[in-house]
């Protein structure tokens, strides 16, 4: 027979500040990954195309939304979705994992492999959270002067380490530029690590490591349908050898992808001729952005294959930031100790939204260098 005793727990026990030493150190320790949702005339901040789809493929997704059986559960693999994106993409199905966002797909694969995880400085905050939630050890490599790869410290990195997974964003977030193919590939061949080649920003770079993957069995490359005008869908993209994906979706969670945004991106996609003008009519917008911020005085600008352009000031960044968001225009504020001293990212945007945002900040750094 056995005897259980209770102890009454007071008042004090039962505080939220002592509920909360039940959660994991990892977590406890992290910085939420921050989102400014400051309300403003133009916003620049997120890498979001500005452009929304003409009326009558709005009504066309109208439609289609409207006659989504939302009473039962989505497709669990969403097979027409993928089909979609394949023919878009030229990927192949069996290959393929979709994840709400990137960033469960990301949480998916450090998962499956584990740690410890390499990354680059700067890249992605999303590597790094994600890694310590799953108390997952992170290991980080210095970009050099020019926001390129160092091949071999970031190989002697991941010996040094034993590091099962490396994560690469081809291009690169926050700095824009595209890591040298020579470095990437000196990578997966010689860190003994799976590695994991995000290609958010493909659609504003036209360059991919895809036809590598037979090559390269430890390869995996992510992409995503938010830059290209579908941030509010949350539809990441997985595509690995079929090995890989068998593994990813042991723990992929059931119905992931919601049966409103299968529907919708499915209708979305078959219009890749509007696609393809938004994207066009961006990439010749950063040209422009980049050329007017190159001549600005008081700041220096980037080359970029993204949809942003960081730049660099010659004064406070944080006060500048500040200054633009008063007058109704955010961008993303990156000013910290090292290598993003000082730094913003200003996403393209509109051509009106574009010269707005140089005409203010020309007035700012005019200011400035008056003082």
């Amino acid at each position: 027979m056995f005897t259980v005793y209770y102890r009454k727990m007071s008042t004090k026990s039962t505080r939220t500040g002592n509920i909360l030493r039940l959660v994991r150190p990892a977590v406890r320790k992290l910085a939420a990954y921050h989102v400014d949702e400051t309300p403003v005339r133009i916003k620049l901040d997120a890498m979001e195309n500005p452009y929304v789809l003409p009326h009558t493929v709005r009504k066309q997704i109208a439609a289609v939304a409207g006659n989504a059986r939302i009473n039962l559960y989505p497709d669990p693999s969403a097979k027409d979705l993928k089909k979609a994106i394949a023919s878009l993409w030229r990927m192949k199905p069996e290959q393929m994992i979709l994840g709400n966002g990137s960033d469960e797909l990301i949480q998916t694969i450090i998962l499956a492999f584990g740690g410890p995880v390499l990354v680059p400085v700067p890249t992605f905050a999303m590597y790094d959270i994600t890694s310590r939630a799953l108390a997952q050890g992170v290991v980080t490599a210095p970009l050099d002067e020019n926001f390129d790869l160092d091949a071999d410290a970031m190989i002697r990195a991941a010996k040094k380490s034993r590091a099962r997974l490396i994560f690469l964003a081809v291009p690169n977030n926050p700095t824009g530029n595209r890591f040298s193919d020579r470095a990437v590939r000196a990578i997966m061949e010689r860190s003994g690590a799976a590695v994991v080649i995000d290609e958010a920003y493909y659609s504003f770079s036209g360059r991919t490591w895809l036809a590598q993957m037979k090559k390269y069995p430890n390869l995996i490359i992510l992409r995503t349908l938010s830059k290209i005008g579908f941030a509010g869908l949350r539809i990441g993209v997985l595509t690995a050898s079929e090995e890989i994906v068998n593994e990813l979706n042991k723990i992929r969670l059931p119905y992931n992808i919601n049966s409103l945004s299968q529907a919708v991106a499915v209708a979305a996609l078959e219009h890749r001729d509007v696609i393809d003008r938004q994207i066009g009519l961006l990439i010749s917008e950063r040209q422009k952005l980049y050329n007017a911020l190159s001549r600005m005085p008081g700041v220096v600008a980037y080359p970029s294959e993204t949809n942003f352009i960081l730049i660099r000031s010659k004064s406070d960044a944080t006060a500048i930031h500040k200054k633009l968001k008063r007058s109704g225009i955010l961008v993303k504020n990156l000013d910290r100790p090292g290598p993003l001293k000082n730094c913003l990212r200003v996403t393209i945007g509109t051509p009106e939204e574009n010269r707005e945002f140089l005409n203010k900040l020309k007035t700012i750094l005019a200011a400035d260098l008056r003082r």
